[in-house]
């Protein structure tokens, strides 16, 4: 009862009665300015204009009051009045502009920049076309501190923030006007196969920092929010024609309306783009490497009864291909949308579209080829204090015609995937209780998959991934220049019985309108994927292994570990014992014992016993182990036959100290500093230990000495040689055995190295399906549930406004994981960025940038190794005419600098495109 007395003493507090602001906003020359922000200074009680510049507002306080009226390239002016009043012309005054006022992603609604709670950087539509943004809207974020781009080939760009990059799924939260761009089952962003059109694009909010306390679990380094633009701001219609290197081709349309009674907005976009892209060279010894492991025939799996994949029976033949990459790829969208007004309270957007694409991909899997087709809707509400909202995705995941498939294997991996998530948040204030404003909200999420037990296997009837989960904000303002931000959201899970708990607490001080600065403390749950908790499948097939990934649903054990030999004929041994010395000799025994019959006949005195030790030597053997061997993973590093645990959920934990200011009207400067302290995790890699063999040569030399030396003796001794006599020439023989032996051992390991066997066995956990062949076993183990990574970060971002059209930029990042977990280990820990920008609203326009990103040695299992420092500058030249049209001409990596993102992975190089805009 007690917090339904404090919510029913909060709601009493508030006035009831409540009085009327309106007006009109307009610029210096009386021209209407649509979407300023009208706000109650010092509290949450607002507006926004309309097409015509008016607004209206309900006060429920004491006057006199203050208006804060701000609009993106004007001063903000402050109003003060005395009463209420319904005839106010407020006209603002132009002035160099730094951005967006206000902000929508940092706390799930309106704020003003300077006082978000995070981190926030924003990128306008003016900026999307440099840096590469042209060809992708992710491409033009390379600039702005905190992100790290992974860039696996020329369109498949991996979205990651501070120090966060996987390979296929992401710890960032994209979103397309409040709708997820992934599936929380998956945490993949498809950026080629996504809804997003970049002439539609208003902005694109990044918030950086854990988010899990609003957005839910996964949130763990930040959001990347694409806003596109209103059809009552942006009405219209703008055509796109792209073209350029590698064959790049690309066409958008968007065409947006206002009804005449100004209640109904439309738009529609469209969107195709087709060319070659950076693909592995077979003439590179480096790429030729991993292209030798392709197959060309690419087929269905046979599943067999118990429900997986046996990559040793072939399934239907689908096509076949050559071992190299596809490097046509296309990509394509359609969407619709509207929305509905019927008073300047409400509004309800339905939105809805398909977006396709067929490209190459990469993930910790390895390499593939994917061809989908993803439809999906969308409903919004937002009614005063009410947002709401509910969405619904669906993506075939590929067919036998256009199958998504890996090249390792050859087997198609189909993923056909729906996505549901509804939300509803209802905002209010207490002005009478620290002025403060509250948020509290549910969101329900789910995530189904229909793999045809080609991906999820033994797992294919119980896959699903849920999460409900409820959170409550607060803002609190202890005065004009402190605000405190609490918040806390509770999840809950279908695959494990834990639940998490989320906190954020900031402090936000504002010593006024043009600095600020943040303290900041947040935890974020981190679930696994759902692929990475129900993977059950083959993953590279080789002529004398499989290689099998395992999802962390159930543990991988070893209770009795044996040894698979790779070598044909020899048995499986006890772990503990080692490689059979009487296999060793079995193998080499017919070519080592003509030589020794040739040398011991040459010997007077053991001429006469030659036929015995020839019938000895063929009828024994020696029955000792070689335990000179090694149990280690591709990397050569320790690794044991040992159970472990897939840790599910982890935690992490962020402290973070900001600043953001504006000096002299023209210098913009901030920095932040940040400390995560990351939980241990599942995380992708190898749980099969591999076996190689040392020291067998002098293990089979000394073994057959052991075993025959004392045998040769009594055969002396029973043919009346004298006691000493016999041991002497036993201890002769035994030790001519011994080195003939030897040497036939390095001979046989030899041939194991002609054989390409660059290891001789393996150790199958309990869990992979027998099949009669070998199974090296990956997965998801957590090594060390107690282990905690403790990272350090700093970025430092600086602008200097030229003029309105004229800027320049520098910014630093920096990043310090000395240890990571499995596979978290691929970025640079420094990294520095700088560029200038020119950009009127008409005329000529320029723009060039330079990045360097330091060298760095990837952890991951599939792609280890060391990646070479990079340096890339791109550049953009433009020309805006007054009639609508704007050309323009870009390039990445002017200079031709190719690189890797990681080792495997195509080099990226030059690209350059010309750009041709139409408004009308």
């Amino acid at each position: 009862m007690k917090p339904l007395s404090l919510l029913l003493g909060l709601l009493l507090a508030m006035p009831v009665s409540a009085q009327t602001i309106s007006g009109t906003v307009t610029d210096e020359d009386g021209v209407a300015l649509i979407g300023a922000s009208v706000l109650v200074q010092g509290t949450t009680i607002g507006a926004v204009t309309d097409t015509d510049g008016a607004f209206q507002l309900d006060y429920m306080g004491a006057f006199p009051v203050t208006l804060e009226v701000s609009y993106i390239g004007y001063r903000t002016a402050e109003i003060s009045i005395a009463a209420a009043t319904t005839t106010l012309r407020i006209q603002l005054a132009e002035q160099i502009s730094f951005g967006p006022e206000v902000v929508v992603s940092a706390s799930r609604r309106p704020e003003k920049l300077q006082e978000a709670p995070a981190a926030v950087a924003v990128l306008t539509d003016d900026e999307l076309s440099a840096s590469g943004g042209t060809i992708t809207p992710l491409r033009a974020l390379i600039n702005t501190p905190g992100v790290e781009l992974q860039q696996q080939t020329g369109q498949r760009i991996n979205l990651a923030l501070r120090g966060s990059s996987g390979i296929f799924s992401t710890d960032v939260f994209p979103m397309l006007d409040y709708r997820s761009l992934i599936s929380p089952g998956l945490e993949f962003f498809d950026s080629q196969n996504s809804p997003i059109n970049n002439i539609d694009l208003e902005r694109i909010e990044v918030v950086l920092g854990p988010g899990s306390a609003l957005y839910g679990p996964d949130v763990t380094t930040g959001v990347v929010h694409f806003i596109s633009k209103d059809p009552f701001r942006h009405p219209g219609t703008t055509v796109e024609v792209v073209g350029g290197e590698k064959s790049t081709l690309k066409g958008a349309i968007r065409h947006a309306g206002v009804t005449g009674d100004e209640r109904i907005g439309y738009k529609f976009n469209a969107r195709y783009s087709s060319g070659h892209d950076f693909v592995l060279q077979p003439d590179n010894e480096d790429d030729a490497r991993v292209l030798s492991n392709f197959k060309e025939a690419i087929r269905r799996g046979f599943v067999t009864p118990e429900g997986f994949v046996d990559p040793q029976q072939e399934g239907p033949l689908l096509f076949t291909t050559t071992k190299e990459q596809e490097e046509d790829y296309w990509a394509a969208m359609a969407t619709g949308t509207v929305h509905f007004r019927p008073n300047p309270d409400t509004e309800l957007v339905g939105a809805g579209g398909w977006n396709a694409a067929s490209s190459i991909f990469y993930n910790d899997l390895g390499e593939g080829f994917n061809h989908s087709n993803e439809y999906w809707g969308q409903a919004r509400l937002t009614h005063k204090g009410l947002f709401a909202q509910t969405y619904y995705v669906i993506n075939d995941g590929g067919s036998d015609e256009n199958p998504v498939y890996l090249n390792r294997t050859g087997l198609i991996v189909p993923l056909e995937r729906t996505h549901f998530e509804a939300q509803a948040q209802y905002s209010f204030e207490t002005p009478s209780l620290l002025n403060a404003e509250w948020s509290t909200g549910l969101d329900y999420r789910t995530a189904g998959a229909n793999t045809e037990n080609h991906v999820y296997g033994r797992n294919e009837d119980d896959d699903d991934y849920r999460i409900f989960g409820g959170y409550v904000q607060s803002k609190l303002r202890f005065g004009s220049k402190l605000d405190a931000f609490l918040a806390g959201r509770v999840d809950s899970y279908n695959f494990t019985d834990e639940k998490t708990f989320s906190p954020r607490a900031a402090l936000v001080f504002k010593p006024n309108g043009l600095h600020s600065v943040r303290l900041s403390y947040n935890r974020a749950a981190n679930p696994i994927p759902a692929s990475d908790i129900y993977f059950d499948l083959p993953v590279q097939t080789e002529s004398i292994l499989n290689v099998w990934n395992m999802g962390g649903i159930r543990p991988q054990t070893f209770t009795d570990p044996m040894i698979t030999w790779l070598i044909p004929g020899v048995d499986d041994t006890p772990f503990d014992q080692g490689f059979p010395l009487a296999a060793a000799y079995a193998a080499v025994n017919d070519a080592v014992i003509p030589q020794l019959q040739a040398q011991a006949s040459a010997d007077p005195s053991l001429a006469p016993f030659v036929p015995a030790l020839v019938n000895l030597l063929q009828s024994g053997a020696p029955q000792g182990f070689s335990r000179s061997l090694i149990s280690t993973d591709f990397n050569v590093s320790e690794l044991l036959p040992v159970s472990a645990e897939t840790k599910l959920i982890s935690q992490l934990t962020a402290y973070e100290f900001g600043y953001k200011g504006l000096f002299f009207d023209r210098f913009a400067a901030g920095f932040d500093v940040y400390y995560f302290r990351k939980d241990a995790a599942g995380g992708f890699s190898q749980v099969s230990p591999i076996i190689t063999m040392l020291g067998l040569p002098a293990d089979l030399g000394n073994g057959v000495q052991e075993t025959f030396q004392p045998q040769i003796e009594a055969l002396l001794l029973g043919a009346g040689v004298p006691a000493a006599d016999a041991a002497a020439q036993a201890a002769a023989v035994g030790a001519l055995l011994n080195g003939a032996y030897t040497q036939a051992g390095e001979s046989f390991m030899a041939t194991l190295d002609a054989m390409g066997l660059p290891f001789h066995g393996l150790v199958e956990s309990d869990q992979v399906p027998d099949t009669g062949f070998p199974m090296l076993a990956f997965g998801y183990p957590t090594r060390n549930p107690d282990a905690v990574s403790d990272d350090w970060g700093f970025e430092v971002h600086t602008r200097y406004y030229f003029s309105e059209a004229l800027s320049a930029f520098a910014n630093y990042t920096w990043f310090n994981r000395p240890t990571g977990m499995a596979g978290d280990l691929n970025f640079p820990q420094n990294k520095v960025r700088t560029g200038v920008g020119y950009a009127p609203a008409e005329g000529l326009r320029a723009s060039a940038s330079f990045a360097w990103d330091q060298a760095y040695r990837s952890n991951n299992s599939t792609y280890p190794g060391r990646i070479e420092a990079r340096s890339l500058l791109d550049a953009s030249v433009g020309y805006g005419l007054d009639n609508g049209v704007t050309v323009e001409l870009s390039g990445t990596n002017l200079l031709d600098n190719t690189f890797r993102s990681l080792p495997g992975f195509p080099q990226i190089g030059r690209r350059v495109v010309a750009r041709v805009v139409y408004d009308f």
